[in-house]
């Protein structure tokens, strides 16, 4: 029982009790039989008035937070966003946590992200307009709820080369369910440090950071020097979570993940299964970590 149901209770059982007494000490003789019938009044009204807070009582729902990185990376205005394409929940609140990393010859880069009904580059009527942001940044771009359907995304200062997909579909997270497969931030360690994920789909992979007050994130590389990003996931500040959502991986490929601010001790790979019998979409660990110490 909630703290709002046990107040409910025990206010209506109190109140009813002294209704109760007042009845039967106001009857010209108070018997054994009228004692009797005063205490099964309490206890009947204390158990509906219990049954009724229980129902009213109920905690709502807690909402589970969708954010999806964006990233700018450096030579945006020629290279685009990175990823292209994002997917959400319909009819559901999510987040575009989009990182600027875009600094050409050590000047920053200003660019944001638009979100449009229809394909265009006039941000006239749009969804959403996020701030501008001179790289290297970060901000948010909340957006409510949005019916199943395609939108569109460009950067409002590169708007024919920064331009991508929103596909909105799909039931909202399981509350308290993880969306598919978690990587730990833990004692400056990933856990696990190995993933498996099927060929050719879109992965919602979540990030929960228990390093309380430490600052980490997870990008992705497709080569094992870190060098060619092929997604980069927002900060998280520990004790907290953060579910990505990775692009198509390619067939038989093995990636690669490493913290940004711990680059050296916290790494990963991922394997990308050759296609046709592969893993579940939700993604599997291909083995137990112990992670180098921090």
């Amino acid at each position: 029982m909630t703290p709002t149901a046990a107040t409910i209770t025990a206010l209506v059982v109190a109140a009813s009790t002294l209704a109760i007494a007042w009845i039967v000490a106001a009857r010209p003789q108070v018997t054994g039989a009228s004692l009797l019938s005063m205490v099964g009044g309490v206890t009947g009204i204390a158990m509906l008035t219990g049954g009724l807070a229980l129902l009213l009582g109920q905690p709502a729902a807690e909402l589970q937070p969708v954010q999806l990185a964006l990233a700018a990376p450096v030579g945006a205005a020629t290279k685009g966003f990175q990823p292209n394409e994002l997917s959400a929940p319909a009819d559901y609140p999510f987040t575009i946590e989009f990182s600027n990393d875009d600094v050409t010859g050590g000047v920053g880069v200003q660019h944001n992200v638009v979100i449009t009904q229809e394909k265009t580059v006039d941000p006239t009527g749009a969804i959403a307009v996020g701030t501008p942001i001179t790289g290297p940044n970060q901000v948010a771009v909340p957006l409510s709820g949005l019916a199943q359907g395609s939108y569109y995304f460009f950067c409002e200062f590169h708007p024919t080369t920064m331009t991508g997909k929103l596909t909105v579909a799909g039931p909202p997270p399981a509350s308290g369910a993880p969306a598919g497969p978690v990587i730990t931030a833990q004692n400056l360690t990933f856990s696990p440090t190995s993933l498996d994920l099927p060929p050719g789909q879109p992965t919602t992979l979540t990030f929960d950071n228990e390093d309380a007050g430490v600052l980490h994130n997870i990008q992705f590389f497709s080569d094992a020097d870190y060098t060619t990003s092929v997604y980069k996931g927002p900060d998280v500040t520990g004790v907290a979570s953060s579910d990505y959502q990775l692009p198509a991986l390619d067939a038989g490929k093995t990636y690669y993940f490493h913290c940004d601010y711990h680059p050296t001790t916290m790494q990963g790979t991922i394997t990308v299964a050759k296609g046709g019998g592969g893993s579940s979409p939700s993604g599997a660990a291909s083995g137990a970590s112990t992670g180098p110490s921090g």
